[in-house]
C-alpha cells in the first residue's frame, strides 16, 4: 500500500452546516449566559458577605464580557464546522480554539439516529448521531442539518455500513 495514494482528509471538501444553525448557536449561548447571570444575582442574598454588591457587579460584568466574546467567536466557529463522507469513513470537524477532527470508519459504527432538541426544533434542524464501538468519543453528533439532509446522511451511512460488512 502506497501512503501517497491514500486520499488525505486535509484535502477533502467539507460539507457546511445549515445557515440556520448559527442562529441556533446564538440562542443557546444567550440562554446559557442569561441563566448564569440570573444565578450570579444570588450573591445579593448573602447578607453576611460585606462586598456582595461589588462582587455581583464584577461577576455580572465578567459574564457580559465573556458573552460578547463568545458571540464574536460563534460565526468563525460555525464556518469551521463541517463533515465529509468518504468511501470508508465519515469525518466531522469542529472547534477553532480547540480544533477537533473525528473520523470514524463505517465498520465501527454501531448505531445511527436522527434527533432534535427544543431549540433546533424551533428552527427545523436535526442532528445525526453516530455511535461507534470506541470507549472514548463513543458518539459523533453532526448538528445543523435539515430533515431531508439528515435523512440522506443517515441512509448513506447505513448503506455504507452494509457494504463494509459484506
Amino acid at each position: 500500500m502506497n501512503p501517497e495514494s491514500i486520499d488525505r482528509i486535509e484535502h477533502s471538501t467539507y460539507t457546511p452546516l445549515e445557515k440556520k444553525y448559527l442562529k441556533v448557536q446564538f440562542v443557546k449561548v444567550t440562554l446559557v449566559y442569561l441563566g448564569l447571570m440570573a444565578v450570579s444575582l444570588f450573591l445579593l442574598c448573602a447578607e453576611g458577605f460585606a462586598y456582595r454588591y461589588a462582587a455581583t457587579i464584577i461577576v455580572e460584568c465578567g459574564l457580559l464580557v465573556a458573552f460578547v466574546v463568545n458571540l464574536l467567536i460563534l460565526p468563525r466557529a460555525y464556518n469551521y464546522k463541517g463533515f465529509v463522507i468518504r468511501e470508508h469513513d465519515i469525518t466531522f470537524r469542529s472547534g477553532i480554539i480547540f480544533p477537533s477532527v473525528i473520523t470514524v470508519p463505517f465498520c465501527k459504527i454501531q448505531q445511527v439516529s436522527v434527533c432534535q432538541n427544543p431549540v433546533t426544533r424551533l428552527f427545523g434542524l436535526y442532528s445525526v448521531d453516530l455511535v461507534n464501538g470506541a470507549q472514548l468519543l463513543a458518539t459523533i453528533r453532526i448538528p445543523g442539518l435539515t430533515e431531508e439532509r439528515a435523512d440522506k446522511v443517515k441512509a448513506l451511512v447505513i448503506e455504507s455500513i452494509k457494504n463494509e460488512n459484506k
